[in-house]
């Protein structure tokens, strides 16, 4: 009978241990979920930011590309020449093609 008892003294260690084991690897999947679900949320959370970033900053380079163009219109050069008390003389004009 005594050898009967090591043998279930064995069995129920072994048991134990994969008990233990289990345990742990179910214990450690459960955190890991946790943790990758916040780092995934926290990572759409970014990627939603830099798109509103992004967005923002389409908008704003329109607008200034809209001013540019405003500024840069020779009719408007001309009105500001005029309001300053300059004359336009033909013979002092000297056109340059650039590269638009």
């Amino acid at each position: 009978m005594a050898k009967l008892r090591r043998r279930k003294r064995r069995r129920s260690l072994l048991n134990m241990g994969a008990v233990i084991l289990v345990s742990l690897a179910f214990i450690s999947l459960i955190i890991s979920s946790l943790f990758l679900g916040t780092y995934n949320q926290s990572l759409t959370i970014s990627i939603q930011n830099m798109n509103n970033e992004i967005s923002s900053l389409k908008a704003e380079n329109e607008r200034l590309n809209i001013e540019i163009a405003s500024l840069e219109n020779k009719d408007r050069v001309y009105v500001i020449a005029q309001d300053a008390g300059l004359n336009q003389n033909q013979d002092n004009v000297i056109s340059i093609q650039g590269e638009n």
